[in-house]
């Protein structure tokens, strides 16, 4: 049976595809799409951020 990630994982997870990618881009691709490859990695690391913040929330309030 499928089972939802909890909402921090999936905030982590999109992170690190976004980083992937934007490490992808700015190092094969870095004469047409490079600075995007930066963008990317600056968004996948605050999406990683957000779900390591939300993962501490919830730890917290379980932990309660």
């Amino acid at each position: 049976m499928r089972s939802k990630l909890e909402l921090y994982k999936r905030f982590i997870f999109i992170g690190i595809i976004v980083i992937a990618l934007g490490v992808t881009f700015s190092t094969t691709l870095k004469e047409s799409v490079g600075s995007l490859g930066t963008v990317l990695i600056a968004v996948g690391g605050l999406f990683f951020i957000i779900g390591m913040s939300k993962k501490r929330k919830e730890d917290e309030r379980k932990n309660k």
